[in-house]
């Protein structure tokens, strides 16, 4: 007969059935309140309080694994320099906040990552990600279609935001979600040619969502994996033309129905000027904040003005005529907040986690196809050219880190 204390045990050393119901559960959660703004701190805060007590109970051993160790370097290399540019911090409480909060997401994402160095728990995940981003593809779709999507949210004329409403995080999240998706439709082709058209369905709805990061990250994504995969399958040339003319045939239909994105990608051209007014055009006024941002970084280059202190500085300074809370590039985000310490950390662990996945990948052939879904969506989360939010913004670390921490469980090797 089990026990509590028995039950007790199972929780904290991750082997047990009760562990792994009760982890899968909290972070299928997670992914399914991320159309509700903050709601998804509360699945995440207990994942934190219990990746502490792992912490505290099995350092050794978590360390001892290696992408648990990457995943811990990404997130000092991100935390440590928030600490350090506190010393020149504008907005002190505000960046103490932060840096204080920042490994909190990293730590909800520990149970997952012990948890799979026992069993295989990221393959389910992987389709929970594939439905509820072809559930939100499909309510978007009918948003679009009729005017109001499945809870009575109507369409605002420019962007589909589905079950997101009011925010426009629709086509973000899901672009941040599809690596997970094109490996779960690579996974699930075996047994259904169907699943070929999830991902087709998903970039349809980016378009409509009328985000352009979203659309230049689906497009950098679909064209790395597409490259990835003739290298890897050696598919017939028939095989390759088929799969390009439906994704076209998608891009094309989702163009020709919605003019608001047409038109929101037409200015895109002007960046080719390569002029401040060009880029304001092409990029809602990203070109004048960068501008601010980069004056900012040669005059306070070592720690940076501290987690949201870009704002308040480029006002006093005169580089900016209204208010932009953050700087829509997440390197030179970086480099404001915490100076020239904080980009080489960032960059380092970047980069090596990048190279880690790359070397996975080279030493196990096999294993090239987790690889690549791992790689695609780090890279998604946390390149230095994302346009988006801003890094250090709560809601992004708590989806980017948990699908980082979804996408590790995938190369993790168990023994069996």
């Amino acid at each position: 007969m089990t026990t509590i204390s028995d039950r007790a045990a199972d929780l904290l050393t991750g082997r047990g059935n009760a562990t792994t119901q009760l982890t899968l559960g909290l972070v299928i959660l997670s992914l399914l309140v991320l159309p509700f703004s903050n709601t998804v701190f509360v699945p995440g805060g207990i994942l934190a309080i219990w990746g502490i007590v792992l912490v505290y109970r099995h350092f050794r051993a978590m360390w001892s694994e290696v992408w648990i160790r990457w995943a811990l370097l990404l997130m000092l290399a991100l935390t440590a320099p928030q600490f350090l540019a506190l010393f020149d911090a504008v907005n002190f409480e505000r960046a103490f906040r932060t840096a204080a909060t920042s490994p909190l997401y990293l730590l909800a994402m520990l149970p997952l990552l012990w948890l799979s160095r026992f069993k295989d728990v990221g393959t389910p995940v992987l389709y929970v990600i594939l439905g509820l981003a072809v559930l939100w593809s499909l309510d978007g779709l009918l948003e679009f279609t009729t005017g109001s999507n499945i809870l009575g949210y109507p369409y605002n004329g420019r962007r589909v935001d589905g079950l997101f409403h009011p925010n426009t995080r629709l086509g973000i999240v899901l672009a941040h979600m599809l690596p997970l998706v094109l490996e779960a439709s690579r996974r699930l082709m075996a047994t259904t040619r169907l699943a070929a058209l999830a991902p087709v369905l998903v970039s349809t709805l980016i378009l409509l969502s009328g985000t352009r990061a979203a659309i230049l990250i689906a497009c950098i994504t679909l064209i790395l994996y597409g490259i990835f995969l003739v290298w890897f399958y050696r598919p017939r040339p028939r095989t390759i033309a088929g799969l390009s003319v439906v994704f076209m045939v998608g891009v094309t239909a989702a163009l020709w129905a919605s003019p608001e994105t047409r038109a929101r990608l037409a200015v895109v051209p002007q960046l080719a000027e390569l002029s401040v007014e060009g880029v304001d055009a092409a990029t809602s006024r990203r070109g004048t904040i960068w501008v601010a941002g980069w004056q900012i970084a040669t005059e306070e280059s070592l720690l940076g003005v501290g987690v949201r202190g870009f704002e308040p500085v480029a006002k006093e300074r005169g580089y900016i005529d209204r208010g932009f809370s953050h700087i829509h590039l997440y390197g030179l985000d970086v480099l404001v907040s915490t100076g020239i310490v904080g980009l080489t950390a960032y960059l380092a662990a970047f980069i090596g986690i990048l190279g880690a996945i790359w070397r996975r990948g080279r030493t196990d052939p096999a294993a090239w196809p987790a690889c690549m879904a791992a790689a695609m969506t780090v890279f998604v989360a946390l390149n230095p050219i994302n346009a988006h939010w801003t890094i250090y913004s709560s809601y992004k670390l708590s989806l980017v880190w948990l699908l980082i921490g979804i996408s590790l469980t995938l190369l993790i090797r168990r023994p069996d």
